[in-house]
């Protein structure tokens, strides 16, 4: 799944192999549907892939902690780089971690206007909330699928997202795409499925693909970072939107 919206590999590489595609295409973006909306194909269906922002901020923490050199140069010196270069992990982490969720909850990246929160990448709030009112006004065009019910009931999301794609499941094979799917499968070819094949972690895909768990915040984020993080959730999202962003659990 190309995601398009990253500079690496550029838009005259990455085109072709897109354009060169006999099969369904599916394709990645981390953008706020606002930025992507002028994009949207009116025909295609999205599907929103969410955690909750605590979690997303650890998953965030390690990529980024564990980031070789090759990652800094896609993001630095690649054309079209916009706004200042992404600055170490060690530099922006040398306070420890509560002192950077403080920031990523609080400021957005400088050329982002209008986001709140992020530092130094894209706003979880932004790109979730716009997402969501998108899916509440168009449901059949987005499907909301959570980490939370991935790990409880792989088998069940699969068949929910062929549904909602209208792919025929064939009950025979299904036990083995599960299996596949899974984090530990997915461990062992960790440098195959990682994306540039593992190249940008320094451990390899193996720092890609981590742990896969949920709660690893606990006892690392302050009681200060967590209510300030729930204030933040009640500011910005609906009651439903903050239910299932914690939880996975939709609107009955």
């Amino acid at each position: 799944s190309p995601w398009v919206d990253l500079r690496v590999p550029p838009a005259e590489v990455i085109g072709p192999a897109i354009e060169a595609q006999e099969h369904r295409r599916f394709l990645k973006t981390h953008l706020p549907f606002d930025a992507f909306e002028p994009y949207l194909n009116p025909t295609g269906k999205c599907i929103y892939v969410g955690r909750d922002g605590r979690d997303a901020f650890m998953s965030l923490a390690n990529h980024y902690e564990k980031g070789a050199q090759a990652s800094y140069d896609s993001a630095n010196s690649s054309p079209g780089l916009v706004g200042p270069p992404l600055p170490p992990f060690e530099e922006v982490v040398g306070s420890g971690l509560p002192a950077w969720f403080e920031k990523w909850l609080n400021q957005g990246w400088e050329p982002l206007v209008g986001e709140t929160d992020g530092w130094p990448f894209w706003s979880l709030f932004k790109n979730m909330k716009t997402w969501w009112e998108f899916g509440q006004a168009h449901p059949n065009q987005i499907l909301f699928v959570h980490y939370n019910k991935l790990l409880e009931d792989l088998s069940g999301e699969m068949q929910r997202i062929a549904q909602f794609l209208d792919i025929p499941v064939d009950q025979q094979l299904l036990s083995d795409m599960v299996k596949a799917c899974t984090f530990d499968e997915m461990k062992k070819v960790a440098d195959t499925i990682a994306p540039e094949n593992g190249t940008m972690w320094k451990g390899g895909g193996n720092d890609f693909i981590f742990k896969g768990t949920n709660g690893r915040w606990k006892g690392v984020l302050t009681d200060a970072n967590l209510a300030a993080y729930d204030e933040k959730v009640r500011l910005e999202f609906s009651p439903a939107c903050a239910t299932w962003l914690e939880t996975g659990e939709l609107p009955a």
